[in-house]
């Protein structure tokens, strides 16, 4: 394996020594004015800024320090050379290479020219900015090249197993321990202040040349800010930098152990402390994408006021408030952080054994009856409860809830009625409780419908009690047909997750996005001599996002796996569950009526094509006729995919 350490480490010199000239003269090619002499070229790494400058010489000299490193390796075979001298030379030459290459890269990036406004120097020729980054793009590269180092710093860590020589393996964590260091640094440091800039040459538009005699660019970045960039920069940085203290503290161990001589199984340990460093480079990297003004005690403050102290609340208790919120937006957090709790707090063999047993009895005694079906586990008291206190949560909470209807026509309580809610979003919980707003009694009295959600919440300890208590059902042909009969109307979401992959859309480019693709919903319609009643919401899909947005690698995973990875969502503060402040309103549509059916018949495909095109034409003139009176929705515009 030794032989394999070496060539790996030979190639890399090989690569990485002549990248780093090739990429200084790229960046001088693209940064170099056409007039320029060859005199003011050569000026190149004092002509962009102080920190252009420090990372020039920085790479330079670790450069320089490589070649000098790797010459016995050039000069001679490995063979006349002693083994751990070959280990030692080779990694560090190779590791000096990549950092040599990641700084000049790092020195591109902060490229800023300027010049001291004199006569002599008026006429000079202008350094050429129309190639810089933007500021979203340069922090990404930054990021980039963070995550690089964390990769080579897990590299050399699983290196040491085959080394041959403790001096070695020390000089290998040592190296390690620099690729972490600077990699955290870099990508908190630089990467914020490239983010955040508010003046200079990478916040102005593409193009345009800089003024050599402008000023340093002026940031509100700091590298240090405690509690301060919000309540999701804090969160992320937190975990990021508690990631770093541990793979740091899991060097040190690890290096302990090899010095003493008792170090086992070093390739575990080493992927271990390797994973952990990734990972804090990712949170840092992260977090520097979410900082903004303010303190985080200050903005939790302001919430909790508006939360509470609201005037027109201040005689409700905080159950009303609290509850029915933490009911709908926290079990599967509160789930989650139970488990995790239990496997850190208790011996795992213990723990799993305590889930097992205990979810065993659980399901025991909660599936009989079918409840996601039947609705067996229906809770009176519960849904009264909700009828009571939901309106007054949600107004506390979302700051307006608004439910109207078109038209005049009464909805007969001995018809059947199928509510189709649009758009899905990325956590629907309108759907569920929109029967329980007071309204919904006075504009549709006697309908109570059964609302069909996704089948996953049936399988989730807490979550599944709420949704039966509330009355949710699973969403199947074989709910829909037992709901209809029960209780005469469902309401389900027929864009589902389809319309959930595009919900960024809205935050991005101010679309609507609404999912005509499905016609299941329709068909059952026909067959059973149900209504279609369109139901239109605004502000839900503003009051959660995911902070970790990537849309085709989500579109790819829901077309692969059936569900969009990743999927986080969060709301207040920034990492809370709860929804924003964005306000809320329900718009329900006039009843479309299908044409006589006889059970048992086959549908005509046509007829479901024409339920289908009037369903949806509707929802768009019911969006149309209602955005201009919700606020922020003016410019918005509705996308039919």
């Amino acid at each position: 394996m030794y032989d394999y350490i070496a060539q790996f480490s030979f190639a890399a010199i090989c690569l990485f020594i002549p990248s780093v000239p090739v990429t200084h003269c790229l960046g001088l090619v693209a940064h170099s004015p056409r007039s320029a002499k060859l005199k003011y070229l050569l000026l190149y790494p004092v002509k962009g800024g102080r920190h252009h400058f420090i990372f020039q010489i920085i790479s330079w000299g670790i450069w320089v320090a490589s070649i000098f490193v790797a010459l016995p390796l050039l000069l001679h075979t490995h063979k006349a050379i002693r083994a751990a001298h070959v280990e030692i030379l080779s990694g560090s030459a190779a590791t000096g290479a990549v950092f040599a290459e990641l700084f000049m890269i790092k020195s591109l990036l902060v490229f800023n020219p300027k010049a001291k406004a004199t006569d002599d120097e008026s006429s000079s020729p202008r350094w050429n900015t129309s190639r810089l980054p933007s500021k979203g793009a340069a922090s990404a590269a930054v990021m980039g090249l963070g995550l690089v180092w964390a990769a080579l710093g897990g590299s050399l860590l699983l290196a040491t197993e085959y080394l041959q020589d403790t001096v070695s393996k020390e000089v290998y964590f040592f190296l390690a321990a620099c690729c972490l260091l600077v990699g955290a640094t870099t990508t908190h440091g630089l990467g914020g202040s490239l983010r955040h800039k508010q003046t200079g040459p990478f916040t102005m538009e593409l193009g345009a040349d800089v003024d050599p005699r402008q000023p340093d660019p002026v940031t509100t970045w700091k590298f240090y800010q405690p509690f301060r960039g919000g309540a999701w920069f804090v969160a992320t940085q937190a975990m990021g930098w508690a990631l770093f203290s541990i793979s740091i503290v899991c060097l040190c161990w690890l290096l302990l152990q090899v010095v003493a001589g008792v170090a086992y199984c070093i390739r575990c340990w080493a992927l271990i402390t390797g994973s952990v460093m990734f990972c804090a480079q990712l949170f840092l990297g992260m977090s520097i994408w979410t900082w903004k003004e303010g303190s985080v005690a200050q903005g939790v403050a302001q919430t909790v006021r508006q939360v509470v102290t609201n005037p027109a609340q201040e005689a409700v208790s905080w159950s009303a408030v609290w509850l029915p919120i933490l009911m709908m937006y926290s079990p599967v957090q509160v789930v989650c952080t139970v488990f995790s709790l239990s496997f850190m707090l208790l011996p795992a063999s213990f723990a799993a054994a305590l889930w097992v047993g205990g979810l065993a009895v659980y399901y025991a005694v909660t599936l009989p009856g079918a409840p996601e079906h039947t609705g067996r586990r229906e809770s009176a008291l519960i849904q009264k409860w909700c009828h009571k206190h939901m309106e007054t949560a949600l107004k506390a909470w979302f700051g307006n809830v608004e439910v109207v209807r078109e038209g005049t026509t009464p909805f007969d309580p001995q018809d059947k009625f199928i509510f189709g809610y649009a758009p899905h979003g990325l956590f629907p919980i309108g759907a569920g409780f929109l029967p329980y707003i007071p309204t919904w009694g006075k504009l549709l009295p006697g309908i109570v419908p059964a609302t069909l959600v996704a089948s996953i919440l049936f399988f989730t300890p807490l979550v599944r009690d709420l949704v039966s208590w509330c009355g949710l059902r699973q969403v199947s042909r074989r709910t829909f047909v037992c709901a209809l009969q029960d209780k005469g109307s469902v309401m389900l979401v027929p864009g589902g997750q389809a319309e959930l992959v595009h919900t960024w859309r809205i935050k991005r480019r101010q679309e609507y996005v609404v999912y005509s693709g499905h016609k299941g919903f329709v068909r059952m319609g026909i067959e059973h001599n149900a209504k279609l009643v369109p139901v239109v919401v605004m502000g839900e899909i503003n009051a959660l996002q995911n902070p970790i947005d990537l849309p085709g690698l989500q579109r790819w995973t829901y077309k692969n796996l059936g569900f969009p990875v990743p999927y986080w969502v969060v709301g207040r503060w920034g990492v809370s569950p709860f929804p924003k402040r964005a306000g809320l309103k329900f718009i329900i549509g006039e009843p479309i009526c299908p044409r006589p059916h006889v059970p048992g018949t086959k549908v005509d495909e046509a007829e479901v094509d024409r339920l289908h095109k009037i369903f949806y034409d509707k929802v768009a003139e019911l969006f149309t006729q209602h955005k201009d009176s919700f606020q922020g929705y003016e410019r918005v515009k509705l996308i039919m995919i």
